[in-house]
């Protein structure tokens, strides 16, 4: 059997759209990718009974049950990679997702808006709304537009678009109409079928080689660059911004070379085609039981993606285990660095707790997502 691309669609209301997808599916014009699950934003939602008739799973992530977007956004990636999910079509689903999940599926959501984008889009435009506003306009033709996603509100890349006529007295119910049926039910199968089969046939990069070696004094200067490339609203409030080429040093001989000699941790530095492009460690701390490791790391975004990280985690813990006097490895993620999440349970830790309102930071708080990783497991 030929390997189809797993679609997850996002729903709030009662799923035309969707049923437009299930039904293009069973027709042969989605060939190149499944729906494989269905999640709501509101409980009891029609589009879930629609995934139900369809054999499709269906579960609802409410959003109005969740304290904050970063709680529902982290609710949907666990269904996500639940079911393996690729793709993502936004089908009548309410909620504007933030940037940072937008860019970890960049290029793999798709949204179907019911007029011609760049016209009667953005914050506030949706539903009836639209047509509205098209009608208050007196434009001649409206619309339908399926573009990617991305952190700006109806401002990623136009797919397809289709123009439908307004017709003399028209209501916004009217309209609405007549764009599903002539635009939106055709254009968003068709779309979700062009990025499924191009995701197909795209060759995915190779996990590049790396190498795990301690750091040096000559690597100052390759440390700092790399520290100053890392996303900084995943690095703790202590680290210097900007990491100067002295920070660096400071770190290797106070932290990984005196650490290193006394068997309290192991530093190392990811590098790939003999350049620095992460740094990793396992360190024993005073403040915790003696027997405990406490794991850390931080990769340059052009790497995010490949495996690198993962490998990376599971390599320096076998040696922490082998060479270092502990019985466990603890490690602490706080929202929303879902990646760093993935890193962990992919290396085999386990979540132990998450401790609500626990990390402070830019003027908010956030949960910390505790992990650990016992020697032998």
């Amino acid at each position: 059997m030929n390997r189809k691309i797993r679609i997850a669609v996002l729903v709030s209301g009662g799923g035309t759209n969707l049923q437009a997808l299930i039904d293009a599916e069973k027709s042969g014009v989605l060939t190149s990718g499944e729906i494989v699950c269905v999640i709501s934003s509101k409980a009891g939602a029609y589009a879930l009974e629609r995934a139900k008739n369809a054999g499709i799973d269906a579960l609802t992530i409410s959003r109005k049950d969740c304290r904050d977007l970063s709680e529902f956004e982290a609710g949907i990636v666990k269904a996500l990679e639940d079911h393996g999910a690729e793709v993502i079509i936004l089908a009548g689903f309410m909620s504007i997702l933030s940037e940072d999940f937008t860019k970890r599926y960049a290029n793999r959501i798709i949204n179907v808006h019911p007029a011609l984008i760049p016209s009667f889009c953005g914050k506030g435009y949706y539903g009836l709304k639209v047509h509205e506003e098209a009608l208050k306009k007196g434009v001649k033709v409206s619309g339908a537009t399926v573009h990617l996603v991305n952190e700006v509100c109806d401002g990623g890349e136009i797919l397809a678009q289709k123009a439908v006529e307004v017709k003399e007295g028209d209501t916004p119910e009217k309209l609405q109409r007549r764009i599903m049926e002539q635009a939106e039910w055709k254009l968003l199968p068709e779309a979700a079928e062009k990025l499924c089969r191009r995701l197909l046939n795209e060759k995915k990069p190779e996990t590049p080689s790396f190498t795990l070696r301690k750091w040096e004094l000559s690597d100052a200067a390759g440390l700092a660059e790399t520290i100053n490339k890392v996303d900084r609203k995943y690095l703790t409030d202590g680290i210097p911004n900007p990491y100067t080429e002295k920070d660096a040093e400071w770190f290797i001989t106070e932290m990984a070379q005196k650490g290193e000699a006394k068997n309290t941790g192991i530093f190392y530095g990811i590098v790939v085609d003999g350049k620095a492009v992460g740094n990793i460690s396992v360190e024993k701390r005073s403040d915790l039981c003696s027997k405990v490791g406490v794991i850390g790391y931080c990769l340059i975004p052009e790497f995010y993606g490949r495996g690198i990280m993962t490998e990376a985690a599971k390599r320096i813990c076998a040696e922490a285990f082998e060479k270092l006097d502990i019985s466990r490895i603890e490690g602490t993620i706080f929202e929303p660095n879902m990646a760093s999440r993935r890193v962990l349970e992919k290396a085999g830790f386990e979540l132990e707790g998450v401790l609500r309102d626990a990390f402070y930071k830019n003027g908010k708080l956030y949960n910390e997502y505790v992990y650990g990783l016992v020697k032998g497991e």
